[in-house]
């Protein structure tokens, strides 16, 4: 007796059974679901975030674009990944800060970044730190540590702990060391 026919019979009858099963499979909704959710233990996730913090009857007081953001709903937190937020957008002199990190506590209205920390419109300079915060009832930003404050002609202000008032545009740099460039010096 020959068995090859019984084999292609076989293969056959698999075939059909598994294209069956196939097709039947489509026809049902597959729920969807992604691994990284899994990870993730944050109540909403968006991403390419653009958020706005207004104030009843004011002007605008911030403006956040985010790569993403993740809301923590019990916490009343939000982090940011890849963060630029400019503060006092509607005004004559934004001030306008870029970082890796940033993360906003919705019930003080605090804003804290990290992560190669960039300030522009502060006085003129573009300040370089690690970490900055934002604090709404004083109208300020602080930056703890080290820092750096570049101005256009490539000199340089070093210190510890600055503090930028907003609204009035002063700046408070404790610690300062210059550096001049040479052609500045003699002048």
């Amino acid at each position: 007796m020959n068995k090859r026919p019984y084999f292609w019979i076989s293969v056959v009858l698999f075939t059909v059974v598994v294209g069956i099963m196939f097709f039947k499979g489509q026809d049902q909704e597959q729920p969807f679901f992604s691994p990284e959710l899994k990870k993730i233990k944050a109540d909403l996730v968006l991403y390419g975030v653009r958020y706005r913090r207004d104030a009843r009857g004011k002007a605008s007081q911030w403006l956040v674009t985010a790569s993403r953001a993740r809301f923590y709903e019990k916490k009343k937190e939000v982090d940011f990944d890849k963060v630029k937020i400019t503060f006092q957008p509607e005004s004559k002199s934004p001030v306008m800060v870029t970082a890796n990190r940033g993360q906003y506590r919705i019930p003080s209205g605090t804003v804290s970044v990290s992560g190669k920390v960039e300030v522009k419109g502060v006085k003129g300079y573009t300040l370089l730190t690690d970490v900055l915060f934002y604090y709404p009832e004083k109208l300020a930003i602080e930056a703890p540590g080290s820092v750096k404050l570049k101005g256009d002609n490539g000199n340089e202000l070093l210190g510890k702990d600055m503090v930028y008032l907003l609204k009035k545009h002063k700046l408070l740099l404790y610690f300062p060391r210059a550096i001049i460039k040479e052609e500045d010096a003699g002048a």
